[in-house]
């Protein structure tokens, strides 16, 4: 039987990048992917690739998650030429409560993020919407938003052309280990490689790894085809977002549903209330797309990249929630520095599994 170098399991944008990553090294890597497309959270996604407020707390990773945006800006640019477009920049223009404007002002400045509007100053800026006075808005000229499905194919066409070997609609069933490998047992039969990277999103945690704390977050959406232009990205408590192909995007939910992730009429019914009462014009919209998906999400807000504790030969890249196509190339160059040269310097240490972790995670307490 082959032994591969690395067989990663799951084909979404955090696999597909850290497989391209692999193959550049020269090693041998095998992508299994359970569905009959690559990528079910990666082509679910509304693709805002924006840093997140929500993590100013923790600077260390909010700075990693700027750099996660350098980076990807570095990869529309090398991608794009050979596959297409599949991204579209649009300033984004974020209302903040006074409470958080006055807690993070000082750190919004240092950090550049933007530059604050009078809301005298607003129907210039975001002309046609209808925004309440009572927040304070910041303009930042450098949103981007990003086709998940579209930027995943390019990235496996590259994985291809690196020589990859890739592989849909197969399930791995179970993983075993011993002294010289991993035996991955799969509906198309068995497989054998060094090392085995978990990248299956929000299905880390299931029977090939159990009690790892990474669970299924249920985000909702809704695409209108609309003759309004958008004039911006606009993030208050749901988005609105001009799409790759012109639509708006109004998202996205974030609901805890274990693995359900159907569309809902509440779900819906929020989000074009929010849509309606900031853009007016939008009432008469058409909504030509409900999507929902399961990002992968983890109680701490970190991902999870490292080697599974417990495990000599099992590594698990996953828990990126809403920010995996903000993260994955960085994620994907941390982790084949790690699983290649033993570098695990790049990516924070909050990231690293940890036996604790798992085990908290298993007795239902907070990770």
């Amino acid at each position: 039987m082959r032994t591969h170098d690395y067989l990663l399991v799951g084909g979404g944008i955090v696999g597909a990048c850290l497989a391209e990553e692999l193959a550049r090294t020269g090693a041998s890597v095998t992508v299994l992917d359970a569905g009959r497309e690559a990528g079910h959270a990666t082509r679910k996604a509304a693709g805002v690739a924006v840093p997140s407020f929500r993590y100013l707390d923790r600077s260390d990773f909010y700075q990693w998650l700027c750099s996660g945006q350098e980076r990807l800006y570095r990869d529309i640019r090398r991608l794009q030429p050979a596959h297409g477009e599949f991204s579209v920049a649009s300033p984004i223009l974020r209302a903040l409560r006074t409470a958080d404007a006055q807690a993070y002002g000082d750190r919004l400045n240092a950090a550049g993020a933007g530059e604050w509007i009078d809301s005298a100053d607003l129907p210039a800026v975001a002309p046609g919407m209808k925004l309440p006075t009572d927040r304070h808005y910041l303009l930042d000229p450098h949103g981007l938003m990003v086709d998940g499905g579209r930027y995943l194919e390019a990235v496996r066409r590259q994985c291809l052309a690196a020589g990859v070997t890739w592989h849909q609609d197969t399930t791995v069933r179970a993983l075993t280990e011993d002294a010289s490998g991993v035996e991955a047992v799969t509906d198309n039969g068995t497989l054998r490689a060094d090392r085995v990277v978990l990248t299956t999103g929000a299905w880390s945690g299931g029977p090939l790894a159990p009690g790892l704390p990474v669970y299924p977050q249920r985000g909702q959406l809704v695409q209108l085809e609309t003759a309004e232009k958008l004039p911006c990205i606009f993030s208050s408590a749901f988005y609105l977002a001009p799409g790759v192909d012109g639509r708006v995007i109004v998202g996205a939910t974030e609901e805890d549903t274990g693995f359900h992730e159907q569309c809902t009429a509440g779900g819906i019914g929020r989000l074009l209330m929010f849509a309606g009462a900031a853009l007016p014009a939008l009432a008469d919209a058409a909504p030509v797309e409900l999507r929902a998906g399961l990002r992968p999400a983890t109680r701490t807000g970190f991902p999870l990249t490292g080697r599974i504790p417990g495990r000599s030969r099992t590594y698990v890249a996953a828990g990126h929630a809403g920010h995996g196509l903000l993260s994955a190339r960085i994620s994907a160059e941390g982790m084949a520095a790690g699983l290649t040269a033993d570098d695990w310097d790049a990516l924070p240490e909050e990231f690293c599994p940890t036996a604790t972790s798992i085990t908290t995670h298993e007795e239902g307490s907070v990770v």
